[in-house]
């Protein structure tokens, strides 16, 4: 047992751990990534979300047990900014959110750095997070998102419905958005979302949401038939649809924006240039139709009264 604690107090085996403690910004960067880009759908609730806690747990105790080194005091410098991010992206998924975050405020305050330091980059970082939070808030009254606001996606994945329809191949799926709202009649948009992008991790599918092709928009969902001809076209509302065309084209205008503003900026065709005669054609000529001037002399008894 000594033999044990020796090697756990030697500090080169201190300095070998913590760049470990590296690896919590990272993981937290990871769920940020899922967060923004994906859709998060649970195989398994408990056993997730035990695993969740568990990872986080093993970076607290990394980060602890290398409190008095210098990766490790970067780290936890820089982990709460990840955090925060995680905040904002995931607003509301509250499982996801309040691990990190706990961990990140413990190893913060027990990390042996400067103690003048740690008290501004704390309070610095408790408003931002304060202020953050108000802030988002007030977004989100309006329903507007991260992904919303950087023009990525339009998609609401609180409206995502569980339903979804494969090609034959499985490359895409059909994905429907319901708004109800509480109206009569729901708002129902369909997207098409491509299969080689997700991922799948213990306990968690992530369906990948971001750069999904809306293919039509529709307050009568009953009506709307939609079924895959081949692996690349659907038919939808009474039309066919090329969907490797539309993602195609897509990526094209993603790496060409100047080609997108140049196509919307160009001119279009007038009424007469489109039936190719001017518009002295249609209106006649100053010779057939020539112009009058009409001169008005005063009154002369006017002027001197």
């Amino acid at each position: 047992m000594d033999k044990v604690l020796d090697i756990l107090r030697n500090k080169w085996v201190k300095l070998g751990v913590s760049v470990l403690s590296l690896g919590l910004p990272v993981f937290i960067a990871y769920i940020d990534w899922l967060s923004f880009a994906y859709y998060l759908e649970p195989v398994n609730d408990v056993p997730l979300f035990l695993l969740y806690i568990l990872v986080n747990f093993v970076f607290a105790g990394i980060m602890f047990y290398t409190r008095h080194q210098v990766l490790t005091r970067i780290s936890v410098c820089i982990a709460p900014l990840v955090a925060f991010v995680l905040l904002i992206i995931a607003f509301g998924q509250w499982y996801l959110i309040v691990p990190p975050v706990v961990i990140c405020a413990f190893t913060f305050l027990a990390a042996a750095t400067n103690e003048t330091f740690k008290t501004i980059l704390g309070t610095v970082y408790l408003l931002m997070f304060v202020v953050g939070t108000l802030v988002y808030l007030t977004m989100l009254h309006f329903n507007l998102t991260m992904q919303t606001l950087l023009q990525i996606t339009e998609c609401d994945i609180t409206k995502r419905s569980s339903e979804y329809t494969y090609s034959p191949d499985k490359s895409y799926r059909v994905v429907m958005y319901v708004d109800d709202a509480g109206n009569e009649r729901s708002l129902t948009t369909y997207y098409i979302e491509k299969t080689e992008d997700d991922i799948k991790l213990p306990y968690l599918n992530c369906y990948k949401h971001l750069y999904s092709q809306k293919v039509l928009v529709t307050m009568d969902q009953s009506h709307v038939v939609y079924k895959w001809l081949n692996n690349n076209e659907l038919y939808i509302d009474g039309r066919a649809k090329n969907i490797t065309d539309m993602f195609r084209q897509a990526e094209e205008l993603r790496n060409n924006p100047k080609e997108e503003e140049e196509e919307s900026s160009a001119e279009e065709p007038t009424y007469f240039e489109v039936h190719d005669f001017g518009n002295e054609e249609y209106f006649g000529t100053a010779e057939t139709t020539p112009a009058v001037a009409v001169v008005v002399e005063p009154d002369e008894d006017l002027l001197y009264e």
